[in-house]
This record gives structure tokens, C-alpha cells and sequence, in this order.
């Protein structure tokens, strides 16, 4: 790795008054979504294919798998699951009203030393390194399946954080440490990921982890155990604890934040609907791409868990996904997945 990271000057802050924040306001998604009265029972939405994956891994029911670390992650790392996961970042960044993070950063208070655990397709980082060309980014993951055409100032590396971290300068000092969207790949993140970037952060830096429950809820009747994607859902939380990976952890985000010593703990839920459900055209716009990105994943979600950890096979899947998808798509169920954003601050004496 390159030692040559960009110096930081920083003068202490005592509070989050003190910050000038990248953002202006938050909106309080987490409030009841008004129902549109015209639900549709179907719903499709054409997406672009990419180019198939060059690389090589171990393949399983059809889709490839991570060699590093073979078996430690569930869920598959081909060309169709990076496209997903570059549309999962498009639409959380439309939920987050255009912005990549909200921990107190700016053009005036810009990182200089930045590290994204579980990077995956890497769009977040590349983000990171065009916002702020000053800062080095880094981002790590079982996979190199990020793109090669990448700002001169973002670099990936194939790592496991749940090992012990590295030592050294080039692990050192981090300004700010992220996660997205990494329910599935630990078995105990307050542990593993949390409290070892609590102690490579320099004094005053941030850590910021944005995590989806994964759990179907609602506000109303629609939401039973008679939707079969509700019943899917159940059962893939069921599989990832018998993985020793489980899924529905964002809730303890801030409390495993608190215990690894961060002040200034911030947390954010909104409420993301599973289909066009809602009347307000921008919440049911990200319905309908929360709809098409979720039904993409459904096989690359299922192969690994149900087939691993419930013994179905491949076809057993597939006759089940039917009806998932059926129910998935029908607006008379109004469905949402909590998405929480926790952010907090190493204390400048720590």
C-alpha cells in the first residue's frame, strides 16, 4: 500500500454544534406513508444488463461465490450481483436526498484519510474519492470485483475485517470509517468491525454505518404472514443466524457505537416501501426501485442461505420465489424495510 497518505490539519472540537455539516436538514421519513389509492397487483421495471464477470470463483446452484475466505459470506459476487449492488447504492442515495454519508464533512471540513469496509462493488468509495481528490480512500472486501477505472486517489484491497486489523501507518489515523449495506457478513459486528475502528481512527474522527433491517414491516393489516415475501423474509433471517451471520442488527447499531466509546452518536431511520405503495410520488418512486432491485436479488439472497442452512434445492427455491415475487409486487400490501444510518465521534482524549 501507499504510505503517502495527505497530511490532516484538524483543531479539536468539543460538540456537534461545532461542525459545519454537509447537509442542511434531515427529513423524517420514519412518520406514517400515505397509501396510494390505486394500488397495482404488478409491477415490472426494465433494467440495463453489464458485461459478464472475467474473474474466476467457486460456483454454486449457477451463481459464483468469493474465493477468499470460501464460505465466510453467503451471498454470490458475479456480474449480476455487482450490478445490483451499484442500483442498491443509486437508490439510497436518492433516499438520502443525493448524499453519500452524513457524518459532519464538507469542501470546508474535508477527510483526508477515509476507509470503507465491505466496500462490494466499491461506488461508494469511487464517490468519496471524486467529492474529495485530496483524500485517500480506501476500501476493502473478499471480492475484487470493483472496477478498475477509479479516481487516482481510491485504491481497493482484498481484506477480512473480522481478522485482526493490521498495524501500522497505513492503518492508522483514519478521519472516517464506513459500512453499507453489510447485514450477512459478520457474526458479531459490535465486536469485530465497530470496536476495532473505534481504535484506528485518529482522536476526533468519525465511523459511520448505514444498515438495512432486512425485516418486512408496516403500519397496517397488510403486513401478515400470509404475504409470501414476508414469510421469505422470516425465513432468510432464520437461515443467517444458523449461518452465524445475522441479518437484523442495524437496531443495535447505537448502542454498540456507545459501547466501543463514540460520543456524539447519531441515528437515523427511514422507512424504505418494498413497492410503489405509497401515494407521494418521490416515496413511491423509491418503492419501485426498492421493488426491482429487491426482486433482483431474491435468488442471489436465497441460493446461498436456504439451500446451505435449510437444505432446499435449487428448484424448491425457485417454486417458492414465484409466489415471493407475486406478493412482492402487489401494492395492496404496504410493506417497508427500516433503513438506519448511525454515525458517531472518537473523542478528541480518546
Amino acid at each position: 500500500m501507499d504510505s503517502n497518505d495527505a497530511s490532516s490539519s484538524t483543531t479539536p472540537r468539543d460538540s456537534l454544534s461545532d461542525y459545519k455539516f454537509s447537509f442542511e436538514s434531515y427529513l423524517d421519513y420514519a412518520s406514517k406513508i400515505e397509501i396510494d389509492s390505486n394500488p397495482r397487483t404488478h409491477f415490472t421495471l426494465d433494467t440495463a444488463s453489464i458485461a459478464e464477470s472475467i474473474y474466476e470463483f467457486h460456483k454454486e446452484n449457477g451463481r459464483t461465490y468469493h474465493a477468499y475466505r470460501a464460505g465466510s459470506y453467503h451471498y454470490p459476487n458475479d456480474a449480476l450481483e455487482v450490478e445490483r449492488l451499484d442500483a442498491q447504492y443509486d437508490i439510497l442515495k436518492i433516499l438520502l436526498d443525493g448524499r453519500a454519508y452524513l457524518s459532519p464533512f464538507s469542501q470546508e471540513n474535508p477527510p483526508q484519510k477515509v476507509l470503507d469496509i465491505a466496500t462490494g462493488s466499491g461506488s461508494w468509495a469511487i464517490d468519496m474519492g471524486d467529492e474529495y481528490p485530496e483524500a485517500r480512500i480506501v476500501g476493502t472486501d473478499l471480492s475484487p470485483i470493483q472496477s478498475d477505472l477509479v479516481p487516482p486517489n481510491v485504491e481497493f484491497i482484498v481484506d477480512d475485517a473480522t481478522d485482526e486489523w493490521p498495524n501500522g501507518r497505513d492503518w492508522e489515523d483514519f478521519d472516517l470509517i464506513h459500512t453499507r449495506v453489510t447485514m450477512g457478513c459478520w457474526s458479531d459486528m459490535g465486536n469485530q468491525v465497530i470496536k476495532p475502528a473505534f481504535e484506528h481512527l485518529r482522536p476526533g474522527g468519525w465511523m459511520e454505518c448505514q444498515e438495512l433491517m432486512g425485516l418486512l414491516e408496516g403500519d397496517d393489516e397488510t403486513v401478515t404472514n400470509a404475504n409470501a415475501f414476508k414469510r421469505w423474509c422470516d425465513d432468510i433471517v432464520d437461515a443467517s443466524y444458523a449461518a452465524d451471520r445475522p441479518l437484523p442488527v442495524a437496531a443495535n447499531l447505537k448502542q454498540w457505537f456507545k459501547e466501543a466509546g463514540f460520543v456524539d452518536v447519531e441515528e437515523k431511520v427511514y422507512k424504505l416501501p418494498v413497492n410503489g405503495w405509497p401515494r407521494n410520488r418521490r416515496l413511491k418512486r423509491l418503492g419501485e426501485l426498492w421493488h426491482a432491485n429487491i426482486e433482483e436479488g431474491l435468488q442471489a439472497l436465497s441460493y446461498g442461505l436456504l439451500h446451505r442452512f435449510k437444505n432446499r434445492t435449487k428448484e424448491e427455491i425457485e417454486v417458492d420465489l414465484i409466489n415471493v415475487r407475486r406478493d412482492l409486487a402487489d401494492e395492496r400490501m404496504h410493506g417497508y424495510q427500516k433503513f438506519y444510518v448511525v454515525y458517531g465521534r472518537k473523542p478528541e482524549y480518546a
